[in-house]
């Protein structure tokens, strides 16, 4: 919906306050904004991970509370239970502890990957929104925190370099991309095998993702709008986000840094991946 207010429609309930206009046509995910421009956002994966680590150190103090509040209940039981459970305790909270130490070396050195794929970008998924919970208390907008996401993700996507097979690359590009940057995309790609789709939101990226069935994505976007399509994909489908710059807020005249984009593409063109044609991409 594209949002076009006069004089007249700026005014609410005869008070004679006005709303900022919105000079553009907005994504999906940005139909409550309210006109505030964050500024250029460029977020170290360090700090999702210092914000997941906080979360799972929280749950693991909340765990061993838990445990420490029924015990006496639990020394009801029969020597055999008592140890039964303690065991099973004990031993689910270790092997969720070492996982998480397997993902936090992988992540910090984005080649490392103990842990199968699913189980590294499922845990990542899995603890997003409550590191968007936690720095919203330190003050880390959602934004911040998802930026620093897409970096991590990223970092779990380069980890599988030996493991991605370079058959179709799809580059998704947001119709907000200015002039200027979509030319450059142009000329980078133009005469390559790559299908280039531009979308304007996760629903349409959704649709050329399923018509292109590609085995791996580049996606440049809007942090809201690369969450939301990480989520859907990267289980099944290696993906590197970008996030774009956006000087004159969202949906607007937008771009990127070329050099992490051509790193990108570097990437995949790299990838080893040498498996029959009915393989996928993690299987």
């Amino acid at each position: 919906m594209t949002f076009e207010m006069d004089a007249q429609s700026q005014k609410s309930g005869g008070s004679g306050s006005e709303k900022p206009a919105v000079d553009r046509k907005l994504g999906d995910e940005w139909e409550d904004w309210d006109g505030t421009q964050e500024g250029e956002i460029d977020e170290p994966k360090g700090r999702f991970i210092l914000l997941a680590t906080l979360v799972c150190l929280v749950i693991v103090g909340l765990l061993l509370a838990g445990a420490y509040l029924v015990q006496p209940r639990v020394s009801e039981w029969s020597p055999s239970l008592q140890w039964t459970a303690k065991v099973l305790f004990f031993g689910l909270l270790g092997a969720g502890i070492c996982c998480y130490g397997l993902l936090l070396l992988e992540l910090l050195t984005s080649r490392v990957s103990l842990l199968p794929y699913r189980w590294s970008e499922g845990m990542v998924l899995w603890l997003l929104p409550k590191a968007v919970w936690a720095g919203g208390k330190f003050g880390l907008s959602r934004d911040r925190v998802a930026n620093s996401f897409i970096k991590v993700n990223n970092a779990l996507t380069r980890s599988r370099r030996k493991r991605i097979q370079h058959r179709k690359l799809l580059i998704l590009l947001p119709r907000c991309l200015g002039k200027t940057t979509r030319q450059e995309i142009r000329k980078l790609t133009d005469g390559q095998p790559y299908a280039v789709s531009t979308v304007g939101g996760g629903e349409e990226a959704r649709n050329v993702i399923r018509k292109e069935r590609p085995t791996c994505i580049i996606a440049l976007a809007c942090e809201r709008d690369l969450v939301s399509g990480i989520r859907d994909v990267a289980l099944h489908v290696p993906v590197i986000g970008i996030a774009n710059k956006r000087p004159e807020g969202p949906c607007r005249n937008t771009h990127i840094d070329m050099e992490e984009f051509q790193q990108a593409l570097q990437f995949f063109e790299s990838a080893h991946g040498r498996r029959g044609p009915e393989a996928h991409p993690y299987s």
